[in-house]
């Protein structure tokens, strides 16, 4: 039962990494001004929902260098810290 916990928990761990990382490609995609399906940029919009009130307040800290936005970086990093917090803590209620 636990395990099916700890499973749950890292597949959403996971996923929201791979959110941050679709921002940042999906970033790519409209700064390159291509013309897409409506349906990219509603999931774009989704995807920039998701990930707005962990990135935004990065970026307030982080200050931007010359184009270079380092919050995604700095999220992926934190969502790995943790998310190794929360697996142990997890691992160890056993």
């Amino acid at each position: 039962m636990n395990y099916t916990l700890i499973s749950i928990v890292g597949a959403i761990f996971q996923i929201y990494g791979f959110l941050i990382l679709i921002e940042v490609i999906g970033s790519w995609i409209l700064v390159s001004s291509a013309r897409l399906p409506d349906f990219v940029y509603t999931f774009l919009h989704v995807v920039h929902t998701l990930t707005s009130p962990v990135l935004n307040p990065i970026r307030r800290l982080v200050p931007n260098l010359g184009g270079l936005d380092l919050s995604p970086i700095i999220a992926l990093i934190l969502l790995q810290m943790l998310q190794g917090l929360v697996m142990s803590a997890l691992r160890g209620s056993l």
